[in-house]
Parts: structure tokens; sequence; C-alpha cells
């Protein structure tokens, strides 16, 4: 390998660690359940930031009793790849989420809200941590498996959720007629959206 192959490989290491510390205090118990309220007023297109959390497809004690019979081997490591590319699948769901609530902003403000410099950065910054924690969260369920960090990706979609609240909060700001009518174009507009 080369040396700069090597000092790309501990940089993505370094801020994997980096991004786990920042959210290990996000277990998904303090994580509040979506209520009826959150789901009527999420942002359309969402895909799963909104959705129950995922605590039983990533609960590990099915593949530990699967794991603890020698004749099941085969069939547990079956389940964990599984499980693994269930995982990878779901992150990858949060992430585009994480662009649609950003693609949503831009949608808002090109159609006339009136956002200030510090509420821009603020969501630049809350949507470019969620970005690095997912990518940390999936490097870490490809290297090691879904069951190792099983609370931290249960808590994946916390800054998601975080995140698309306060972008759908931005509607609050308008009159209802014309929230009424971002809403239809803003169906529209994502049913022709598609993520980089």
């Amino acid at each position: 390998m080369s040396p700069y192959t090597l000092i790309a490989v501990f940089a993505v290491f370094v801020l994997a660690c980096l991004c786990l510390f920042l959210f290990l205090f996000l277990s998904p118990e303090s994580a509040p359940l979506t209520t009826e309220s959150e789901v009527r007023n999420s942002i359309a297109g969402l895909s799963l930031s909104n959705a129950p959390d995922f605590r039983l497809l990533f609960a590990d004690c099915d593949y530990r009793q699967l794991r603890s019979r020698p004749e099941l081997r085969t069939v547990s490591a079956k389940y964990r790849r599984d499980r693994r590319r269930c995982a990878l699948l779901w992150l990858g769901e949060l992430e585009r989420d994480v662009r649609l609530v950003w693609e949503f902003r831009r949608f808002l403000v090109r159609n006339g809200l009136v956002v200030t410099l510090q509420e821009e950065v603020a969501i630049a910054c809350a949507g470019s941590l969620a970005l690095l924690y997912l990518n940390a969260i999936r490097l870490t369920v490809f290297l090691f498996g879904p069951f190792v960090f099983a609370g931290t990706l249960q808590a994946a979609r916390i800054p998601v959720a975080r995140l698309s609240r306060r972008g759908a909060g931005l509607l609050s700001q308008v009159p209802a007629d014309v929230k009424r009518r971002l809403e239809r174009k803003w169906i529209q507009h994502v049913l022709s959206w598609s993520p980089a």
C-alpha cells in the first residue's frame, strides 16, 4: 500500500471515530417516538427518518442464539450478511433523506421564503454532521457487521429526524394558503427529483 492510501484510510478512521464520539450520547431511548402530528407535518418524500425505529431488525438476540449452536454456524453467517445488507440499505435511505431535506430548503428559498445566513450555516452544519455520522456508521457496519454497535445503528435516524423537523418547521412561517400551494408544488417537484 502506498503512503497516501494509508493516510487516507487513517483519516477516514479518525473521522469515523470522531463522528461516533460526537453522537454516542444519542441513544435510541433518548429519541422521541414519532407522533402522528410529526408524520403529518413531515416533508413529503422522506423515506425512513420518521418511520418507527428498527430495533427488531437490528437486535442481535436471534443472531447470538444461532451462533451458539455449532450446527447453525452457516445459518448465523448468512443471517449476519443479510442484516448487514439491510443496515447498509437503510443507511443509504437515511442519506437520501438528508439530501432531500436540503433540497426542500433550497426549494423553499427559491419560492420566496426568506432565511438568514445564520439559519443557512446552522442547517448546512447539521446536514454535514448527519452525513458524516451516517457514513461513519456505514463504514463500521461494513467492517464489523450490524450487531457490534447496534445502539449506534438504531440511533442513526435521530440526526436525520431532527434535520427533517427543522426543514418542515420552515413551513410554519408562511400563511396557510401559501403553505398549501407550496406543499402541492413540492410534491410535484419531489416526484421528478433524484439525488445526485
